[in-house]
């Protein structure tokens, strides 16, 4: 398990690299200053999905996920 640090660090390297170190800066500052909770955004944007033709709404949307590296679990 790693620790806070570490996670830390990886998260930001993470986003530098995908999102550039100036977006990346933004992200984390909006989310810091609008309180962003990514469980509850997630949380709900899950359980809108009830059946197929809602994910094909929601993939409509959003687009295809792209993941990468190893998760050890995707929610």
């Amino acid at each position: 398990m790693d620790n806070t640090v570490e996670i830390i660090d990886r998260g930001i390297k993470c986003l530098s690299k995908h999102l550039g170190e100036d977006e990346a800066e933004l992200f984390i500052t909006t989310v810091l200053r609008e309180r962003f909770d990514y469980t509850e955004w997630r949380r709900l944007l899950i359980d809108e999905i009830n059946d197929f033709d809602d994910l094909d709404r929601f993939r409509a949307v959003y687009g295809e996920p792209v993941f990468k590296g190893n998760p050890k679990s995707v929610i």
